[in-house]
């Protein structure tokens, strides 16, 4: 694997230790090894897809339900940035400080965001849709809106 790939790794199981066993390599078009890592979440959270982690393009990308983001040596709060603030956001989504919202028209998917726990998602950027699904970890700040 990369230098991206072998830190990112590294930092990842000090914190999850338990999740090295659920990591695999696969390669870019150009033959570079990145991880992937898959986390099943408990059945309360009721997501389509679980907990996801890749390093491929000098980057980490979170995902969880249907959302996902992206943290390379730009994106940051201002003190984290890249694989220290992917590392963070991951924190948040198990310990369900952070939830994913996604916006739905029948069903077909519209667009996704992170929404604080305790936080209603913010709809004001988003015009068609007819329904709002809330997923959390735990599932314990999991709520579906019908509009």
């Amino acid at each position: 694997m990369d230098a991206h790939s072998l830190n990112s790794a590294s930092e990842l199981f000090a914190l999850f230790p338990e999740w090295r066993s659920l990591a695999r390599k696969e390669k870019e078009e150009d033959g570079t090894e990145f991880l992937v890592v898959e986390v099943t979440p408990p059945p309360e959270a009721s997501v389509e897809y679980g907990l996801t982690i890749d390093t491929a393009g000098g980057q980490v990308t979170v995902g969880f339900d249907y959302y996902h983001a992206h943290f390379d040596a730009w994106v940051g709060d201002g003190e984290s940035f890249g694989t220290k603030a992917a590392l963070e956001f991951i924190q948040q989504i198990v310990s369900e400080k952070v939830a994913v919202a996604s916006w739905w028209k029948g069903g077909d998917w519209k667009g996704s965001t992170q929404v604080p726990a305790g936080e209603k998602p913010k709809m004001t950027w988003m015009a068609d849709f007819d329904r709002i699904r809330v997923r959390s970890w735990m599932g314990g700040l999991n709520a579906d809106f019908s509009v």
